[in-house]
């Protein structure tokens, strides 16, 4: 015995569409261009109150200068210091804080060599000046002043 089965037809198993696919395009497109501009208009009010960020910056660092010092002062191992959470946290503050890393060798004498060569990949400091906190410090506060950052 056969069972007898409706043809099928090519509407029954094409699924239609509800909306074209410029329809779907151009408003992606549109979406994008409002999320574009809505972005810089945001960056432009962030980069128009850099004393904001600044603050910012130099409180962070400021904090974290002060827990180093007091937190590592008994430690004699420069390679101690350096890992202590606060120096690895002022690492991460990248460029930005170069210029508070020189004005705080120059006004509190702390050790920040091994950071700054790490940021800015330099070194002004001769082997012959090696060891000589004074020297030591007036190469990187001259070369801060080189690169305008003092």
């Amino acid at each position: 015995m056969s069972t007898y089965c409706e043809p099928i037809r090519p509407t029954d198993w094409h699924e239609q569409e509800e909306d074209s696919w410029y329809e779907i395009n151009t408003f992606e497109i549109r979406t994008e261009i409002r999320l574009q501009q809505a972005l810089s208009v945001a960056l432009a009010e962030v980069a128009t109150e850099p004393s904001v960020v600044d603050a910012s910056l130099e409180a962070k660092f400021a904090e974290h200068a002060e827990k180093w010092q007091v937190e590592t002062a008994h430690i004699s191992s420069p390679t101690q210091k350096m890992m202590h959470p606060s120096y690895q946290a002022i690492l991460g503050m990248g460029k930005a804080v170069v210029p508070l890393l020189l004005r705080d060798l120059q006004r509190h004498r702390r050790s920040w060599f091994g950071a700054l060569s790490y940021i800015t990949k330099e070194n002004p400091i001769s082997r012959s000046d090696a060891g000589k906190m004074d020297k030591m410090i007036e190469a990187w506060v001259t070369w801060g002043r080189k690169a305008g950052l003092l």
